[in-house]
């Protein structure tokens, strides 16, 4: 349970279920994250690295390097104990262990996915992408409903895992705007008022663009003369890589990578701009989140998600991927034309909450595990 946009995602789902006529119960690799605090008290977790005693079986499969058949027995028997009606996998990976694990113990499945289908075999194959696929393909179409959380990404797993159209639906993300506003307020000490803060959250991966937006920031700072402010929120692998970035331009007192923040919120909110650089999304919270705080926001337009949350640019500024002159001069806009930006920060709240209302969500995401539960 790491600070991911699809950890956050099943966290809200848990406390949005309707109890009365769910019982979620929720099961995981390690019992480990920084939100595993935020997981509702109410809701029995089971993780497969629980401590167990070292079967034979298990030193067997290790030693064949068959850990997944592990993980597919593990899930399987607490299906089989716990009696589940439903399972809902939220991530590629979880995909994967609950289609295993549903061939030991049939249960009809919602498998969701949130990010590319094809950047996630690659980044799992190792050099054997054809098997990969294969075997991820043969997962999805097993499910009794794939779900896409934008419009975009439903087109792109229709096409690369060749599914029928009636059984991929989209179920956007969800946004809770009493609880957002709530924790939007909250105060943060060390939140810099000036110069012009701008604000980025996510996992510190070369898919999320932090190069490129920093590169813009060494534009923006020592060839235009603007001055600026950059956090980073978020921690991942590429931290030391960015540092070095950071040192080598000269940007120490303009770029800060603040590490993980449970509660970004007051910072997006502080922020006069917010932005997202990534190479590729599914439906990004960041861009939600900030949008819902009624901050101005700048994206890449990456596929899927980001185009459909600014309506095309009408409620934010898109930019090409991987272009850091592109974000330099939008930035450079906001700076100039800063009541504009506003202004379509003003619509772009108002339209997250008409959209991506928790309340309405939800209910969608009850009647489709209903309906496959009926199945």
């Amino acid at each position: 349970m790491s600070g991911g946009g699809a950890e956050r995602q099943v966290i809200e789902i848990l406390r949005h279920l309707d109890r009365a006529r769910f019982e979620p119960l929720l099961y995981l690799a390690s019992r480990e994250g920084e939100l595993l605090g935020e997981i509702p008290a109410d809701v029995p977790l089971f993780a497969f690295r629980d401590g167990r005693p070292e079967s034979w079986f298990r030193k067997i499969c290790s030693r064949l390097k068959l850990a997944p058949l592990l993980r597919y027995f593990d899930l399987a028997r607490v299906l089989r104990r716990e009696k589940i009606d439903v399972v809902y996998d939220r991530t590629y990976r979880a995909t994967l262990d609950a289609a295993g694990a549903t061939w030991f113990r049939p249960t009809p499945r919602i498998s969701c996915c949130v990010a590319d289908p094809e950047i996630e075999v690659r980044q799992q194959a190792n050099g054997r992408s054809n098997l990969v696929r294969r075997i991820a393909r043969s997962a999805y179409h097993r499910a009794s409903v794939v779900v896409a959380n934008s419009e975009g990404l439903r087109q792109r797993l229709i096409e690369y895992f060749q599914l029928a159209t009636d059984r991929v639906q989209t179920c956007p993300n969800l946004v809770d705007f009493d609880r957002l506003t709530r924790l939007a307020t909250e105060f943060v000490p060390d939140i810099p008022e000036e110069p012009f803060l701008i604000v980025t959250a996510g996992r510190l991966h070369p898919l999320k663009g932090h190069r490129y937006l920093v590169e813009a920031i060494d534009d923006l700072v020592h060839r235009r003369g603007h001055a600026v402010r950059l956090v980073v929120l978020g921690e991942g692998g590429a931290r030391d890589e960015l540092s070095q970035i950071i040192v080598l331009r000269g940007l120490s007192s303009h770029v800060t990578l603040a590490g993980f923040v449970g509660n970004p919120l007051p910072w997006f909110r502080h922020a006069r701009l917010c932005v997202l650089a990534s190479l590729s999304e599914g439906l990004p919270n960041v861009l939600l989140e900030a949008a819902a705080c009624g901050t101005p926001v700048l994206s890449t337009d990456c596929p899927s998600g980001p185009h459909e949350i600014l309506e095309g640019g009408r409620l934010g500024t898109l930019v090409p991927p991987a272009n850091s002159t592109a974000l330099a001069d939008a930035i450079e806009d906001a700076i100039d034309h800063y009541p504009d930006w506003q202004t379509r920060a003003t619509l772009a709240r108002e339209s997250i909450r008409l959209r991506f209302d928790v309340h309405t969500g939800i209910r969608q995401l009850e009647e489709l595990i209903e309906s496959v539960a009926r199945r």
